[in-house]
């Protein structure tokens, strides 16, 4: 079932959690299909999709998401919130690729109409090994946007910089840490950062524990949404 925080109310989408590098040329992919419907003392439905499909064909790579999550309690919309992204990346070099990318995004938790971004720039390759990956990509990125603050200015012009690193030397460890910066180029001190930390711990064969957190902070905020929004998840997972 999609919970109603299932898109974190993200104002940046981390696309480096999508197994986005791949060394073997292939598909990959996954599509969820969800509907719910509840009814007791209130009537609750609940239904969204998620796609995530990567082509990877010689030094191209091909990323295509969507997510799109909707929830209602008595006739009363409670979230509607989603997001559709489509990158392409060319190896330029074994240590530098080019990226380009396409997104539109809503979000009724953050006072987001609508927000579309195109992009492009180089990804370099700090680190790929067995064990280690780390990855930089500093990116121009127009944006169009609107909020619930109708007097806000809709077109900016963004740094987008990310940094992505993934550690898992062990089979029973691993850790993966994005953090995103997008500064307007012009006025820096309209800005959002987002980062995001995960731990896989396994004691068994069968029992594992997973803790996440990530913060969204944005510098000028629609009106009533705060400024920063956290997350923290944890979970223990039995396999058997």
């Amino acid at each position: 079932m999609i919970s109603i925080f299932d898109l974190n109310a993200q104002q940046v989408i981390n696309i480096e959690t999508k197994r986005y590098d791949t060394r073997d040329s292939s598909w990959h992919g996954d599509v969820e299909l969800n509907f719910n419907y509840i009814q007791n003392r209130n009537t609750v439905v609940n239904f969204g999709n998620k796609l995530n499909f990567i082509l990877k064909r010689d030094v191209n790579t091909y990323l295509f998401l969507s997510d799109f999550n909707f929830l209602q309690s008595n006739s009363r919309n409670l979230d509607y919130a989603s997001y559709q992204h489509f990158r392409f990346k060319r190896e330029l070099k074994p240590w530098l690729s080019g990226e380009a990318f396409a997104q539109t995004q809503f979000n009724k938790q953050i006072g987001l109409n609508f927000r579309g971004l195109l992009g492009a720039g180089p990804r370099f390759r700090l680190f790929f090994e067995d064990s280690m990956k780390m990855f930089l990509g500093p990116m121009w990125m127009y944006e169009y946007e609107s909020t619930t603050d109708t007097e806000a200015k809709n077109v900016h012009n963004r740094l987008s910089l990310y940094l992505s690193f993934l550690y898992f030397k062990t089979r029973n460890f691993n850790f993966d840490l994005v953090a995103y910066y997008q500064p307007d180029l012009i006025d820096f001190s309209n800005f959002r950062f987002s980062s995001e930390a995960k731990v896989e711990m396994h004691f068994t064969n069968h029992l594992s524990f997973r803790f996440s957190i990530s913060q969204n902070y944005n510098s000028i905020p629609p009106p009533n949404i705060p400024k920063n929004i956290a997350n923290v998840r944890n979970a223990f997972v039995y396999k058997f």
